[in-house]
């Protein structure tokens, strides 16, 4: 999961993303009334994820944790910073086994119970060589947790053990192309990372974190988002406003598709989630934010909506 700034007007958009992938349905979704949250609520949303039933949104700005029922839109709990929750600009999050853990971009990763919020554990120090977190996921027992870098440095990944909060080992280095790394997502036994600056896809094999091959061009176009589906691995190209399919198994990029192959509503697409066959496209900064649901196998596109329009 990655992190992205969203402005009030866009919410919707990222939300019935998530819960369309969850299993939510969107008229649902459509039929709640809108409720506003207060600052203590929201405050900069971050990063969303599922667990224990629930929709948990990360706060950057308000280093805390909201709780929500995703069925009513009823706002549970708030977790703020405290000497038990360490949050530290909490940017994106992500469930494994019981529990969900926390990218913070100050540079830690806070574990928390899905079933009722209570503080686990916070990893921080320099052996994790955590620089700016900016996405996190998990494979098995896996957790990974995406470093921007920086201004001045390279990304890199953080492998931790989810049971005993052990790291791994980070993967970096000039040969894996992570020069502005923006979102990960887990096919099968590898990891999947979409790096802005080098117009390029990074696959890693978790087991061993050794590179698997770099998958540049082809399409592909400031990549900003990514999310995995049925085998396949879809993009988002954000300075192209279109969406690249990969072939998690060979690498080789199977289709690109924009407005102009179908009705997509692309306009500067940012977030992708996968989800039983389909991926769900978030374009949440355009004039007119969208979500669109596209066929993972096939790239066609199955509705787009928001605000003004139904699928």
């Amino acid at each position: 999961m990655r992190r992205f700034s969203l402005k009030r007007s866009s919410f919707c958009a990222v939300a019935l993303a998530v819960m369309a992938a969850s299993g939510v349905g969107v008229a649902t979704a459509q039929a709640s009334s809108p409720r506003v949250s207060s600052a203590s609520e929201f405050d900069a949303p971050s990063g969303l994820a599922f667990g224990g039933g629930h929709l948990w949104v990360t706060n950057e700005a308000g280093n805390s944790v909201t709780e929500i029922d995703p069925l009513s839109g009823d706002w549970l709990h708030t977790f703020t910073r405290s000497s038990s929750y360490q949050f530290n600009r909490p940017t994106a999050i992500t469930l494994s086994g019981a529990n969900l853990f926390i990218a913070n971009a100050g540079n830690s990763l806070s574990e928390i119970r899905a079933s009722n919020g209570a503080a686990v554990r916070s990893i921080s120090g320099a052996r994790f060589h955590f620089a700016d977190p900016i996405a996190v996921d998990a494979a098995g027992n896996t957790i990974l947790v995406l470093n921007a870098g920086g201004a001045n440095a390279s990304g890199s990944i953080t492998e931790i053990n989810s049971n005993t909060g052990a790291l791994r080992r980070v993967v970096s280095g000039a040969s894996f192309s992570l020069r502005r790394p923006k979102a990960l997502t887990v096919s099968g036994p590898d990891v999947f990372v979409a790096d802005e600056a080098n117009n390029s896809v990074t696959e890693v094999d978790i087991a061993t974190g050794r590179l698997v091959r770099v998958i540049s061009q082809q399409g592909l176009d400031a990549p900003d988002g990514i999310g995995a589906q049925d085998g396949q691995v879809w993009v988002a190209d954000s300075a192209s406003n279109a969406a690249t399919d990969i072939n998690a198994a060979t690498g080789a990029v199977v289709m690109t598709k924009s407005d102009s192959d179908g009705p997509y509503g692309f306009g500067d697409p940012a977030t992708v989630i996968g989800a039983n066959g389909s991926v769900y496209i978030a374009t949440p900064f355009s004039t007119s934010p969208m979500v669109t649901n596209v066929t993972a196998t096939t790239g066609a596109p199955n509705w787009f909506m928001c605000n003004t329009n139904g699928p």
